[in-house]
């Protein structure tokens, strides 16, 4: 059988063929992780900064740069996505404390942990909140993609396990820090704006009620002019 005018036989090998001259398979894509979908936690300071404190150690292998997404990135992106500044003094700072992705023996073992500070306008330590995520599974009997897409499977759901995390221990420990509701106050829509150059201040509302025992105040009746009471004409 024939496919125009080709063998079935020849016409594999010139698709093998083919397949070989563009350099093998096309290497799996890995999408970013964010998280900009998740509820923003609304800080009362001016400013947020992020600091990566993490050191690889140890007597182990540490795989962190062979993860499509790093653990690091991954922190990183966390904190850009999920913090937001909405006061007008202090700070707040993400510190990155372990980001680690290892292997040992035939495990893989991944350990994140952050902490938030936040700082009074005075530059003094007001508060903070800590957050650590660990997780283990069997690594791949392979290398190169297997260990590739292991590594990003489970720097997905370390980090899945640290939003929920991060998010109670911050709604914990600093909850004094955080704006709940809008992020702008609600316009007042029962007291319109002074014209230019007028007090702020509204004036009291007008009010007919008359006091027991006392005079007409405010309204219509606080307003007649004092006087003798007008006289009836004679009658002729």
């Amino acid at each position: 059988m024939t496919v125009r005018g080709l063998p079935r036989r020849t016409l594999l090998a010139l698709t093998l063929a083919l397949a070989g001259c563009g350099g093998g398979p096309a290497p799996e894509s890995f999408a970013p992780l964010r998280y900009n979908y998740l509820p923003v936690l609304k800080l009362k300071v001016a400013a947020i900064s992020i600091e990566d404190d993490f050191e690889p150690g140890g007597d182990v292998e540490h795989l962190e740069s062979l993860s499509p997404e790093t653990p690091e990135a991954a922190l990183r992106q966390m904190a850009q996505d999920r913090l937001g500044a909405y006061g007008t003094s202090g700070k707040a700072v993400f510190v990155i404390e372990d980001a680690s992705l290892t292997r040992q023996d035939s495990t893989l073992n991944a350990s994140f942990a952050v902490r938030l500070d936040v700082y009074s306008s005075d530059d003094t330590r007001a508060g903070f909140a800590e957050a650590r995520v660990t997780q283990s599974e069997p690594a791949p009997s392979g290398e190169g993609e297997a260990l590739r897409q292991a590594l990003y499977d489970l720097t997905r759901h370390m980090m899945d396990s640290m939003n929920v995390e991060f998010e109670y221990q911050i709604r914990r420990t600093l909850s004094d820090w955080l704006v709940e509701g809008p992020a702008t106050p609600a316009p007042i829509q029962s007291q319109p704006l002074p014209a230019p150059g007028t007090s702020a201040t509204p004036p009291p509302p007008p009010t007919s009620s008359i006091p027991q025992g006392g005079t007409p105040q405010g309204g219509i009746l606080g307003t007649l002019p004092l006087g003798p009471a007008p006289t009836a004409a004679p009658t002729p």
